[in-house]
């Protein structure tokens, strides 16, 4: 097994100009962290020269090791193996760039998230942020997937590779080597890298927080298609929080026109500022859910707050409307591979079902398990208490087994076309009053089916898609059964 520095590697986490990011294992404790070598790539170790390169690599890690602050990543160690740097730093298994669906085409759709969700991001990206300003840190590169999100669903800022230190000379790059990355840099850091400040920071949270909530880039970084498809989805988002409270929207626009200002001095002046007006907004926006979820249901189902039509014209459906026609979904466990493997699930690129079907559940009287009818299939309300990897998820299965959980030995992990049967269409995550009969703390669930020997497929049920991660990942597993077989269809994958 390939070791660097003494660490053991168990697989590269990503990999760019500057190096990789191999997720590695302590030799003695049985740790996972994330390791990073510098291994700049020939173009950029041309442009800027290796040594450069291995001072401001040292710099990062210095950085990152001398900020305490729970959103902000942490380095542990430092050392060189063959002549080559690395650090080592805490392993986390997502990123928000991973849970969104960000692709390297920046421009195209991406995963909406539930407002409370995406405005509590960005304010934990700020509170890291403000530290590292009172520290003197641009950090210059905020983007979705330099945000780490660990088990305990904290936001972690990494990749300091860019970043400006107070009274720090400017760098002698060449013009060709970019600071920042496009849409997410603000207009002036993107004309001169040494003028940014913390407005710069901010700007790109702006940008992050509209992607959360809206889908899009903002239609003003926008071209052609896009920026009209953009413009659509801005006009749907504010019209849908119109429906909820006009003041509601006339604040969001108000905030956005401040956040994304494309003059510095227009913006929030600290990060902590704009933290503050992130969390009115999310009080006003919660204050508004929780008023129209208190009318009749009738008046609910206009707004489509009750799992009905409350989509607001937002989410891009798949093709056709959703069904609840009696279908047997396979049950057998799969490996998909690395290729063709959202086709294979009959998911679409955000990992959301390409044929949505309604669900229908009945709640058990005496909570323990969930019926659904259409599929034949009965679940557990609640599952485990604690997340945990994919191979407790299945001790945890067998320990059901042997207890004869809810008089049945034969519970099982769900396959990802069951678990897909769970996500509701009509259900706008995080802008709905409808209730769930399954247990709201269980925002990700295992499933039986894996991607390689490393890696296997859960649901998000918080956002209704499915991914793959490590299975080392914690996730919390929910186990089904086989209760009757449907009486019409045939056997989907």
């Amino acid at each position: 097994m390939r070791t660097i520095g003494g660490y053991r590697i168990r697989g590269l986490l990503g990999k760019g100009g500057m190096g990789a990011v191999y997720k590695a294992e302590h030799p003695a404790l049985g740790k996972l962290v994330a390791l990073k070598l510098l291994a700049p790539s020939e173009h950029l170790a041309g442009l800027v020269g290796y040594e450069p390169l291995k001072e401001r690599f040292l710099r990062e890690a210095r950085i990152m090791a001398g900020i305490r602050h729970p959103h902000v990543s942490q380095v542990w160690d430092y050392g060189e193996d063959a002549g080559r740097p690395f650090f080592v730093m805490e392993y986390a298994c997502d990123s928000l760039g991973s849970l969104m669906g960000e692709s390297y085409r920046m421009e195209a759709p991406s995963r909406q998230l539930p407002p409370v969700m995406a405005m509590d991001y960005a304010i934990q990206t700020l509170s890291g942020l403000a530290r590292l300003h009172h520290a003197g840190i641009i950090h210059r590169d905020i983007k979705p997937f330099n945000l780490l999100l660990t088990e305990e669903n904290r936001i972690k800022i990494i990749d300091f590779g860019l970043s400006k230190l107070r009274g720090e000379t400017a760098r002698a790059d060449p013009d060709t080597v970019k600071i920042g990355t496009p849409y997410y840099a603000a207009p002036e850091q993107a004309e001169n890298p040494e003028a940014a400040g913390p407005a710069a920071d901010c700007y790109a949270v702006g940008v992050l927080l509209w992607r959360m909530l809206v889908g899009m880039l903002p239609p003003d970084e926008m071209e052609g298609d896009e920026a009209k498809a953009a413009c659509l989805r801005r006009d749907a988002f504010l019209a849908r929080w119109k429906d909820l409270d006009p003041a509601l929207a006339q604040q969001a626009r108000e905030f956005f026109a401040v956040a994304l200002h494309r003059d510095p001095q227009g913006r929030h002046a600290t990060a902590m500022a704009m933290a503050a007006d992130i969390e009115a907004l999310r009080e006003r926006f919660q204050h508004a859910l929780d008023a129209a979820c208190r009318l009749p249901e009738e008046d609910q189902a206009v707004l489509g707050l009750g799992g009905l039509g409350g989509l607001g014209g937002l989410r891009d459906l798949a093709q056709g409307a959703a069904s609840s026609t009696a279908v047997a979904l396979r049950s057998s466990p799969l490996k998909t591979g690395p290729l063709r493997d959202l086709e294979q699930l009959e998911l679409d690129c955000l990992g959301r079902p390409l044929v949505p079907r309604r669900p229908e559940f009945i709640c058990d009287a005496r909570g323990d398990t969930v019926l659904d009818p259409i599929h034949g299939l009965r679940w557990q309300r609640a599952g485990t208490p604690y997340p945990g990897t994919w191979q407790e998820a299945h001790a945890y299965v067998a320990q059901l087994n042997n207890t004869c959980f809810a008089g049945h030995d034969d519970w099982r992990l769900p396959t990802v076309a069951e678990l897909a049967s769970c996500i509701d269409p009509d259900k706008e995550p995080g802008v709905s009053c409808a209730d769930t009969c399954f247990d709201p703390h269980q925002t990700t669930c295992w499933s039986a089916d894996r991607r390689s020997f490393v890696s296997a497929w859960r649901l998000h049920a918080a956002m209704g898609f499915v991914q793959w991660v490590d299975m080392h990942c914690q996730t919390h597993t929910r186990a089904v059964r086989t209760e009757s077989p449907p009486h019409a269809g045939k056997e989907k994958t």
